[in-house]
């Protein structure tokens, strides 16, 4: 599946099915990592295993680690696996109960909030983001042309180069917003079957265009290629 071009995070088999909320798989995994006494560094068994221990799909898996990954909770390395990270247990479970307490915003209102935010750090990033902050998003920028060209999923790169222009804004409270909508919009769009698998080549072009405009300081060209950039979404969320 493909998110307005981008490859989604699929279930291995095409007839497995999320029976699961979100929720549950982050308290099943909080349970585990209690049983267990597992802390920083410790690895998480690996989504086969969680997918048959819990009785779920390993999308569902999946989108729950995904979730705590980006609230700082777990890291996932390339062929290593998820593991703790270093917060602490108190910290960590402390963090996992807010996760469980939040309520799930729809998906316009994720969507407006978002429009919200990157609108206004997009401009910020372009006025006054630093060489290194450049650095990241360009970086992230090639990894998402990487998914793209390659044919992996590219769901989680494209959300890491929309982080990486918030952060870009170098304000701290917006980049901190992004952060806790992000997990939802990946559910959703793991969820959500807003698909176009024409978009991938016009989605990098429009990023690219991104990149360039704040590269270049051009705070209203930076905004106006996000607009273009969010017209399918917008429009999907009129629906």
């Amino acid at each position: 599946m493909i998110e307005h071009g981008l490859k989604l995070v699929i279930p291995e088999q095409e007839y497995e099915i999320d029976v699961a909320p979100e929720s549950d798989v982050v308290s099943e995994i909080r349970a585990l990592i209690k049983k267990h006494n597992l802390g920083a560094g410790d690895k998480l068994p690996s989504e086969r295993k969680l997918s048959e221990k819990l009785g779920v799909s390993r999308n569902q898996i999946r989108a729950g680690i995904q979730k705590l990954e980006f609230y700082g909770i777990i890291e996932t390395l390339p062929q290593s696996g998820s593991m703790i990270t270093g917060i602490g247990v108190p910290s960590m479970n402390t963090m996992m109960t807010d996760v469980l307490d939040l309520e799930t915003p729809d998906f316009s209102a994720l969507v407006e909030t978002r429009v919200i935010i990157e609108s206004q750090a997009v401009q910020l990033a372009a006025a006054r983001c630093s060489d290194e902050s450049l650095r990241e998003l360009e970086k992230v920028h090639q990894n998402f042309v990487d998914c793209i060209t390659n044919g992996l999923p590219s769901l989680i790169e494209d959300m890491k180069f929309h982080l990486a222009i918030v952060k870009a804004s170098e304000n701290t409270v917006l980049y901190g917003l992004m952060k806790i909508i992000v997990p939802d919009i990946i559910g959703h769009f793991n969820k959500e079957d807003i698909c176009d698998r024409t978009q991938a080549i016009k989605l990098v072009s429009e990023h690219t265009d991104i990149v360039e405009a704040i590269k270049n300081k051009k705070s209203d060209d930076a905004l106006e290629a996000l607009n273009i950039h969010f017209a399918a979404l917008r429009k999907y969320t009129k629906k």
